[in-house]
């Protein structure tokens, strides 16, 4: 990425290109963030599922 360029998914704007790298990184930090509880809850749904399977049987 060049000095001028704008990241993919941002819109283009006055910022400088240290603010624009510190958004892009910021960004797929929560999009790691909301799917590591995605995946958490996920688990705990099918541990509970599971659970409850083979506790009735």
């Amino acid at each position: 990425m060049t000095s001028h360029d704008t990241p993919t998914g941002l819109a283009p704007s006055a910022d400088t290109p240290a603010k624009k790298r510190r958004k892009l990184v910021v960004g797929k930090g929560v999009i790691i963030v909301i799917s590591s509880i995605a995946v958490a809850a996920f688990t705990l749904y099918t541990v509970i599922v599971l659970d409850a399977i083979f506790t009735a049987a």
